[in-house]
Protein backbone atom coordinates (compact mmCIF):
# COMPACT_ATOMS: atom_id res chain seq x y z
CA UNK A 1 0.00 0.00 0.00
CA UNK A 2 1.23 3.48 -0.83
CA UNK A 3 -0.07 6.97 -0.17
CA UNK A 4 0.90 8.19 -3.65
CA UNK A 5 -1.69 8.65 -6.39
CA UNK A 6 0.66 7.42 -9.11
CA UNK A 7 2.99 4.45 -9.11
CA UNK A 8 6.55 5.62 -9.35
CA UNK A 9 9.56 5.01 -7.18
CA UNK A 10 11.03 8.40 -7.98
CA UNK A 11 10.90 11.13 -5.33
CA UNK A 12 9.73 14.37 -6.94
CA UNK A 13 9.50 17.98 -5.84
CA UNK A 14 5.71 17.70 -6.16
CA UNK A 15 5.63 14.77 -3.76
CA UNK A 16 7.77 16.56 -1.20
CA UNK A 17 5.65 19.69 -1.52
CA UNK A 18 2.46 17.62 -1.12
CA UNK A 19 3.78 15.99 2.06
CA UNK A 20 4.78 19.33 3.58
CA UNK A 21 1.43 20.80 2.60
CA UNK A 22 -0.43 17.87 4.13
CA UNK A 23 1.53 17.55 7.35
CA UNK A 24 2.19 21.23 8.04
CA UNK A 25 0.30 23.55 5.71
CA UNK A 26 -3.23 22.22 5.98
CA UNK A 27 -3.27 21.76 9.76
CA UNK A 28 -1.90 25.28 10.28
CA UNK A 29 -4.29 26.82 7.75
CA UNK A 30 -7.18 24.99 9.45
CA UNK A 31 -6.04 26.27 12.82
CA UNK A 32 -5.74 29.81 11.49
CA UNK A 33 -9.22 29.61 10.01
CA UNK A 34 -10.78 28.46 13.29
CA UNK A 35 -8.97 31.09 15.36
CA UNK A 36 -9.96 33.85 12.92
CA UNK A 37 -13.54 32.53 12.97
CA UNK A 38 -13.66 32.64 16.75
CA UNK A 39 -12.34 36.20 16.93
CA UNK A 40 -14.84 37.27 14.27
CA UNK A 41 -17.71 35.49 16.02
CA UNK A 42 -16.84 37.15 19.34
CA UNK A 43 -16.88 40.56 17.65
CA UNK A 44 -20.32 39.84 16.16
CA UNK A 45 -21.81 38.34 19.30
CA UNK A 46 -25.48 39.26 19.60
CA UNK A 47 -25.79 40.68 16.08
CA UNK A 48 -28.73 39.24 14.13
CA UNK A 49 -27.78 37.01 11.21
CA UNK A 50 -28.40 38.41 7.74
CA UNK A 51 -26.79 40.47 5.01
CA UNK A 52 -25.81 43.19 7.50
CA UNK A 53 -24.18 40.52 9.67
CA UNK A 54 -22.18 39.21 6.70
CA UNK A 55 -21.00 42.70 5.80
CA UNK A 56 -20.06 43.33 9.44
CA UNK A 57 -18.12 40.04 9.49
CA UNK A 58 -16.16 41.06 6.40
CA UNK A 59 -15.51 44.44 8.01
CA UNK A 60 -13.89 42.84 11.04
CA UNK A 61 -10.08 42.60 11.02
CA UNK A 62 -10.28 38.80 10.85
CA UNK A 63 -13.07 38.67 8.24
CA UNK A 64 -10.92 39.10 5.13
CA UNK A 65 -8.33 36.78 6.69
CA UNK A 66 -10.98 34.04 6.66
CA UNK A 67 -11.44 34.43 2.91
CA UNK A 68 -7.70 34.37 2.22
CA UNK A 69 -7.21 31.27 4.38
CA UNK A 70 -10.10 29.53 2.62
CA UNK A 71 -8.53 30.18 -0.79
CA UNK A 72 -5.07 29.09 0.40
CA UNK A 73 -6.57 25.95 1.94
CA UNK A 74 -8.27 25.02 -1.33
CA UNK A 75 -5.06 25.53 -3.30
CA UNK A 76 -3.05 23.55 -0.75
CA UNK A 77 -5.60 20.71 -0.80
CA UNK A 78 -5.34 20.56 -4.61
CA UNK A 79 -1.54 20.30 -4.35
CA UNK A 80 -1.94 17.44 -1.89
CA UNK A 81 -4.55 15.55 -3.92
CA UNK A 82 -2.50 15.85 -7.10
CA UNK A 83 0.11 13.58 -5.49
CA UNK A 84 -1.49 11.74 -2.56
CA UNK A 85 -4.47 9.40 -2.50
CA UNK A 86 -7.61 10.92 -1.00
CA UNK A 87 -7.99 7.96 1.37
CA UNK A 88 -4.49 8.59 2.71
CA UNK A 89 -4.65 12.40 2.82
CA UNK A 90 -8.06 13.01 4.37
CA UNK A 91 -7.41 11.34 7.76
CA UNK A 92 -4.46 13.67 8.29
CA UNK A 93 -6.90 16.58 8.46
CA UNK A 94 -8.07 15.18 11.80
CA UNK A 95 -4.81 16.40 13.31
CA UNK A 96 -6.20 19.90 12.97
CA UNK A 97 -8.84 19.04 15.59
CA UNK A 98 -6.11 18.63 18.14
CA UNK A 99 -4.49 21.94 17.22
CA UNK A 100 -7.85 23.70 17.51
CA UNK A 101 -8.48 22.11 20.90
CA UNK A 102 -5.12 23.37 22.18
CA UNK A 103 -5.73 26.82 20.66
CA UNK A 104 -9.12 27.02 22.37
CA UNK A 105 -7.47 26.21 25.66
CA UNK A 106 -4.54 28.64 25.26
CA UNK A 107 -6.07 31.58 23.38
CA UNK A 108 -9.67 31.54 24.59
CA UNK A 109 -9.21 29.93 28.02
CA UNK A 110 -11.60 27.10 27.19
CA UNK A 111 -11.41 24.15 29.53
CA UNK A 112 -10.30 20.75 28.29
CA UNK A 113 -11.60 17.76 30.18
CA UNK A 114 -10.25 14.27 30.49
CA UNK A 115 -12.67 12.93 27.90
CA UNK A 116 -11.48 15.53 25.39
CA UNK A 117 -7.87 14.52 26.00
CA UNK A 118 -8.87 10.87 25.59
CA UNK A 119 -10.72 11.75 22.39
CA UNK A 120 -7.65 13.57 21.08
CA UNK A 121 -5.53 10.51 21.76
CA UNK A 122 -8.15 8.39 19.97
CA UNK A 123 -7.94 10.72 16.95
CA UNK A 124 -4.14 10.40 16.90
CA UNK A 125 -4.42 6.63 17.21
CA UNK A 126 -6.94 6.51 14.39
CA UNK A 127 -4.77 8.58 12.08
CA UNK A 128 -1.82 6.35 12.89
CA UNK A 129 -3.83 3.19 12.21
CA UNK A 130 -5.23 4.49 8.92
CA UNK A 131 -1.81 5.68 7.78
CA UNK A 132 0.04 2.44 8.46
CA UNK A 133 1.81 1.05 5.43
CA UNK A 134 0.38 -2.45 5.85
CA UNK A 135 -2.87 -3.98 4.59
Amino acid sequence: MTIWSRDTERETVGRRLALVALCLGLPLLGLGYQVASKFTALALQGAPFGVDWLMAALGQPWGPVLLVIEILSMATWMIVLAEIKLSAAFPMLALGYLLVMVAGWTLFHESIGGLQVLGGLAVLSGVWLIGRDRP
